[in-house]
């Protein structure tokens, strides 16, 4: 559900492949929203980036690659649902991508696909978080995004809190 991707932006493939799978599992029953939530707050952390880090498209690691590209989507997904009130989110932008033609069977530049999704969901969160992650390392706080979204890993599980910022989002990103 992605355009092929030039080897240097090999990271949006993984990442999105990382961040959609338990996504999509949970919408299909086979694992419940704990479970995703928890692997997630878990394996972020490796894809941060690290000293000599050059950004997504200039640092091929096997953390940065995939978990890193999952953190860019997951920081997408909540931007878009921000700038949207929680009407869209990453997926709208990757059907769009698909409709207009951009699957593996095609090979476009990063920013092609990038700008058919930002303007399928209005704005330029998708262009725009490129240019912050794409070239430079930018690490996210994952930890203060985990407690807007209302999202508290405990053992071997995630617990939610309703009452913060983002849990609105939060529920909506796995519905």
């Amino acid at each position: 559900g992605f355009p092929d991707m030039p080897d240097r932006n090999h990271w949006i493939e993984e990442g999105l492949a990382t961040y959609v799978e338990p996504i999509a599992r949970v919408g299909i029953g086979t694992l419940d929203a704990a479970t995703a939530w928890f692997e997630m707050v878990r394996d972020m952390p490796q894809g941060e980036p690290k000293s000599g880090d050059e950004g997504l498209d200039n640092t091929h690691t096997w953390g940065r690659t995939y978990w890193g590209g999952a953190i860019f989507c997951l920081v997408a997904d909540v931007g878009i649902r921000k700038n949207t009130n929680n009407a869209k989110g990453l997926r709208d932008a990757l059907r769009a991508i698909v409709a207009k033609g951009g699957n593996i069977e095609v090979e476009w530049p990063i920013e092609r696909a990038l700008a058919a999704g930002d303007q399928a969901v209005g704005g330029n969160t998708l262009t725009s978080l490129y240019e912050q992650m794409g070239s430079k390392a930018t690490p996210v706080d994952l930890a203060a995004l985990w407690k807007e979204l209302g999202v508290e890993s405990r053992g071997e599980t995630a617990v939610f809190e309703d009452g913060t910022p983002l849990a609105a989002i939060r529920r909506a990103i796995l519905s």
